[in-house]
């Protein structure tokens, strides 16, 4: 502390830190065991203009504003919680020197950022921590305001609130519902659920011009659509009372739940429900425990998470016996597991650097391959056949047939923005355990139709059916994969031969800027997008999602191993297939919470040394989501703008600054 300060003044910061680190700490605890209702994290500014798209400020003068609406902050929003208690130890003398200010002459004004009823601090984090811990209710604050057309955010916001936020804006746009029906309250409070909407309208203006035989524009079918569809579901909403039963939720959530649930029944038996027995069915499925019951559900849910989040991470010698569920060691399972890690792989990484890095990276890539069983090989013309096409929310969506280097025709939708002019960055897109109809929006699931979702924002995206799914399922692809294993190729390789040949499709495409191709997928599409990274240079960028292989943990697929390389632990683990990827940009997002993160987080741990050595760090990153086991595509969509849209040369992605 300074001279300045009487030593009574240094005693009384120093206690006031130290309570509002115990609180911080508390308040932790508290969220963690599900305890508190209040959001615990700040929100990011830059996240909130990016998707909100503020850009324009108008400055509001000097203002007393309430402590409890300064709910983020620009930059530091991970240096405290969201009541403003410090999370970061190394800032206790800062903290106390503003604090000596408070005792002895007051503190200056902050300067704030205002969105809504929503105020971030633009300079003055400590004193918003000092003020609130010495109990003030207001503080005075230079104030710059912005303005959004589809309002502000509310003191509570939350992330979620941010996504849903800019969807409806999107909506609305594509719409014109807010011209053309003034009266809608289309009010969502789930992310991705507007999207939904999106697409429900664009196939109920596809029938409109088969039954009229004459075309419809999207806000005139969205408007039917509103008057004929929506409005009349909601009347039976209304009517039915199960609003009640889902406090905090919305009629148009409702409407959204209850058009799934027809969807799906559908689906699966081929029946066709009516409106009221669907709401009576989302009632019977969504039937909860007594009070009782959830209480100590979730005491107990948090207590695990808890107790999860406190004990430190183990050796990796130990880990996976710590991390897989319990084997007995005698067991058939048991004795192998101990053989695979017992043993070290014969090219594990071994903190290679300069030439001897890209002989390991030539070497490991050489023998993944091998594993595989890759045929592929350029192709100087990919055939492809282009069949219908349709105009979706601003985009352009063509079916095609891609004849792969076998022979068979593999069906894929390209999507492109309508209005873009111009070469654009274009991204594979996999489906894992999926098909092209669900990411190319056909179909509703976790995919949450993140091919037409990223199109929308800018990219050429190709949706590639995999072998054994959708239209090629006439075999199965465990079959595919058992068999293929005969000849030393696994329906992984087969499957990422394909890929790469859907890479030279994309390069030759005019308006597809070769140099900047991306790929992405969900849980197993993911998988193969990593896969695909780590052995394609192509790939300038990657984004995997919820990916959880064998490779991560074997017992975690019991029976399922589709993605098993074969001998691959007797060479390198995943960590090191990752590794090949480096010093290319790669996001790994998974939910928040989860066993399965925690095991992925460790493959992730083990690679991420080597990006911090070759000075990019900012090139990778472990993101856990609140999507659950749906598929973030606006997470996606901002990696992938960052790396293949801003950057100017995406060739420097090939280089580390030190290797």
């Amino acid at each position: 502390m300074t001279e300045d300060s009487s030593p009574a003044v240094q005693a009384a910061s120093r206690e006031y830190w130290s309570q509002a680190r115990r609180r911080a700490f508390l308040e932790r605890v508290y969220s963690t065991l599900g305890l508190s209702k209040r959001p615990a994290s700040l929100l990011s500014f830059e996240e909130v203009q990016e998707r909100l798209r503020l850009t324009q400020s108008a400055y509001r003068g000097l203002q007393q504003v309430p402590l409890d609406q300064i709910v983020g902050s620009v930059g530091r929003y991970n240096d405290f919680t969201r009541t403003f208690l410090p999370l970061i130890e190394g800032d206790s003398y800062r903290w106390r020197r503003v604090a000596e200010l408070q005792f002895e002459m007051g503190l200056p004004p902050i300067e704030l950022y205002k969105v809504g009823d929503a105020y971030f601090v633009k300079d003055g984090n400590h004193r918003v921590s000092v003020a609130r811990q010495f109990g003030a209710k207001t503080i005075e604050a230079y104030v710059w305001e912005y303005e959004t057309p589809v309002g502000g955010l509310p003191a509570d916001a939350e992330v979620d609130d941010l996504i849903v936020k800019a969807e409806y804006r999107a909506f609305l746009d594509r719409t014109r519902l807010d011209l053309t029906r003034p009266e809608q309250n289309i009010v969502l409070t789930e992310p991705g659920m507007y999207p939904e909407l999106e697409v429900e309208i664009e196939l109920y203006r596809q029938n409109l011009e088969r039954i009229d035989g004459e075309p419809r524009s999207y806000p005139d079918a969205a408007a039917l659509w509103y008057d004929l569809v929506y409005t009349l579901v909601v009347d039976v909403i209304a009517e039915s009372g199960v609003l009640e039963m889902f406090p905090g939720r919305t009629e148009a959530d409702l409407y959204v739940w209850v058009m799934r649930h027809r969807r799906e029944l559908a689906e699966r038996y081929g029946e066709h429900v009516s409106v009221r027995d669907a709401v009576q069915r989302l009632v019977e499925r969504q039937q909860r425990p007594g009070p009782v019951e959830r209480v100590m559900q979730s005491v107990a849910h948090s207590v695990t998470g808890l107790m999860r989040s406190l004990i430190p991470e183990t050796p990796r010698t130990d880990e996976y016996n710590d991390l897989s569920e319990p084997v007995a060691p005698d067991s058939p399972l048991g004795l192998l597991l101990r053989q695979i890690y017992g043993q070290r792989p014969a090219l594990a990484y071994a903190d290679q650097r300069g030439d001897d890095w890209r002989w390991w990276r030539g070497e490991v890539r050489g023998k993944v391959r091998e594993l595989l069983g890759l045929r592929y090989f350029p192709a100087s013309r990919v055939q492809v056949e282009k069949l219908d096409g349709d105009l979706i929310s601003g985009v352009r969506r063509q079916k095609i047939m891609l004849t792969a280097q076998d022979g068979l025709m593999i069906p894929g939708y390209v999507m492109r923005p309508e209005e873009a002019s111009g070469p654009l960055p274009a991204i594979l897109i996999m489906a894992g355990h999926g098909t092209i109809r669900q990411t190319a929006g056909l179909v509703h699931s976790a995919h949450r139709s993140n091919g037409l979702a990223l199109a929308q924002r800018g990219f050429v995206t190709l949706a590639l059916e995999e072998r054994g799914f959708g239209e090629l399922d006439e075999t199965d692809h465990i079959g595919l994969d058992s068999v293929g294993r005969l000849i030393g190729r696994p329906w992984l390789g087969t499957v990422i031969d394909d890929a790469m040949l859907a890479l030279d499709y994309l390069q030759s495409r005019p308006d597809v800027d070769g140099t900047r191709l991306g790929a992405t997928g969900l849980r197993l599409g993911g998988g193969i997008a990593l896969f695909l990274a780590a052995l394609d240079e192509r790939i300038r960028a990657v984004v995997v999602q919820n990916y959880i292989g064998g490779a991560v943990a074997p017992t975690m697929i019991p029976g399922h191993g589709c993605d098993f390389v074969p001998d691959l632990y007797r060479y390198v683990d995943l960590s090191d297939v990752a590794r090949l990827i480096a010093p290319r940009p790669a996001l790994y997002a998974y939910p928040r919470r989860r066993a399965s993160t925690a095991l992925v987080r460790q493959v992730f741990d083990r690679m991420r040394p080597t990006y911090e050595v070759f000075r990019c760090p900012d090139r990778t990153r472990f993101v856990e989501h609140e999507q659950g086991d749906a598929y973030d595509a606006e997470l996606a969509a901002r990696w992938f703008e960052r790396w293949l849209v801003e950057e100017e040369d995406t060739s420097v992605l090939l280089w580390a600054p030190h290797e």
